[in-house]
């Protein structure tokens, strides 16, 4: 299965996220990502044959073609799963799972996979898409992967038994149905969640969101977000209600003076988007954030805190500012205008006039990122320093989505004592390290925790005192 399945826009996307990472054009890059991989497992191995499937999901978004079964004449690479036997004479890339965690690359044994938890294949998947690229681009990268690629499940920090756990979420709501919101659903139907989930988005699917967001194909392009996320995988999730509501979580009706929002799961796509968010006052909050391909960063909190914020998280830094300056230079805007996140009616016109080929009308409620990502994909626009803003492969976006939903197992699964961390960085091209979940403390001139008003609206809704071994 190629990549045709995707549009134009989608393999520009991928072509420009390539291009930033090579320092190479974007026709190069493009050109770069024309390759084929042949994906083997043992059809009897059910461990190997799970991750085979993700694997190819994953890199059916980001390359030309991932086959499973007879591999085609133009492979470069194969990968071999468990006890596989090779097909072809390509070099190949082999991945051995046992009961502790997975190796993938160097000479691990040839033998059959041990039996884990489905939710971990997905894992696996993710990690072995990036030792692919890592294989066949090497020392191009600009960073330099493990190999061999260790993933050491008890670093997870989740005992095997609470995979089987219920996952009671209550009335949870999560915030964006892009690429993170389609990774963590794609995710957590793997895991048994229960309650009910409103899916808040109120964009569409749009042509460029092919290449990373799991979900959604062709057909979806022009329909809402959040319908079709909930639409499509609700089979999967036979306990959890999915309602999608085709707003942003700040219009939603029931918004109200009183603790409304007890439970959040955050899959926005800019640290302004969460800064805003915080000023909702949720009460428990679980998110995943990316930085381009290079690391995933899992937060979590719930109030009343002593400890960090989305807000002190997600502060404002000059690589923001520093965006938000270029976005309105370059679509003709103010920087005011762009920090109101969706364009208006008089911005839409600024920017019709100032790049022709588009259209007001079809611009209005659109968010500036969006329009942003979607110009450089197109090699429209591009930085100051020469760089394109560009979204990242589907594998970092899944890997950011599991590892959201694992963190909701681990804390609404078990049945024990919380972690005492609040913040996770994790690269999609090195193990995850439980040594790398820390404390984050309150930034003292955080825009939420700072405010005074703030504060005593947070203390009325959330109540009590802040018990400090709970973070």
């Amino acid at each position: 299965m190629s990549t045709d399945t995707l549009t134009t826009e989608a393999k520009r996307e991928n072509a420009a996220m390539l291009a930033a990472a090579l320092g190479i054009g974007l026709e190069a890059a493009g050109e770069a990502l024309q390759f084929d991989v042949a994906i083997t497992a043992d059809p009897t191995d059910a461990t190997a044959t799970a991750i085979a499937t993700d694997l190819a999901s994953l890199l059916r978004r980001t390359i030309r073609s991932a086959n499973l079964g007879e591999p085609g004449e133009a492979v470069v690479l194969e990968i071999l799963i468990g006890d596989a036997g090779a097909k072809t004479d390509r070099r190949s890339l082999r991945i051995q799972v046992g009961s502790e965690g997975a190796v993938i690359g160097g000479e691990p044994a040839r033998e059959r996979c041990a039996g884990i938890p489905r939710v971990l294949c997905l894992l696996v998947a993710c990690y072995a898409a990036a030792a692919t690229m890592q294989t066949v681009f090497q020392d191009r990268l600009p960073f330099e992967g493990s190999s061999p690629l260790r993933v050491s499940f008890d670093q997870l920090g989740i005992e095997p038994t609470v995979f089987e756990a219920p996952v009671d979420i209550g009335h949870a709501y999560l915030a964006g149905a892009g690429a993170i919101g389609n990774g963590f659903l794609w995710a957590a139907r793997h895991l048994d969640f229960r309650g009910s989930l409103d899916i808040d988005d109120d964009d569409d699917v749009s042509s460029g969101n092919l290449n990373r967001q799991i979900w959604f194909t062709k057909d979806d392009i022009g329909l809402p977000k959040a319908d079709r996320l909930a639409s499509l995988a609700q089979g999967s999730f036979p306990r959890l209600k999915l309602t999608p509501r085709k707003l942003r979580l700040q219009d939603l009706p029931e918004k109200s003076n009183g603790p409304w929002l007890e439970r959040l799961f955050v899959a926005v796509d800019s640290r302004r988007a969460r800064r805003i968010i915080q000023r909702e006052f949720p009460g428990e909050v679980f998110d995943a954030s990316t930085t381009d391909i290079r690391e995933v960063v899992i937060h979590h909190h719930k109030q009343p805190t002593l400890q960090a914020c989305l807000s002190c998280i997600y502060e404002a830094d000059q690589e923001e500012f520093t965006r938000e300056h270029h976005i309105a230079e370059h679509l003709g805007v103010s920087v005011d205008e762009v920090r109101l996140e969706r364009i208006s009616g008089s911005a839409a016109e600024k920017i019709a006039a100032r790049i022709p080929n588009l259209k007001a009308s079809a611009l209005v409620g659109i968010a500036y990122d969006t329009l942003f990502k979607q110009l450089c994909g197109e090699g429209t626009l591009q930085s100051l320093e020469g760089r394109r803003i560009v979204a990242p492969f589907a594998f970092v976006s899944v890997l950011a989505g599991t590892l959201l939903a694992l963190e909701v197992l681990r804390r609404r699964g078990a049945k024990r004592g919380e972690a005492r961390f609040n913040y996770w960085r994790v690269s999609p091209w090195h193990p995850p390290l439980g040594r790398r979940r820390v404390l984050r403390p309150r930034q003292p001139r955080c825009e939420f925790c700072g405010n005074r008003v703030f504060k005593a609206v947070n203390d009325t809704l959330w109540g009590g005192e802040p018990e400090r071994e709970r973070e």
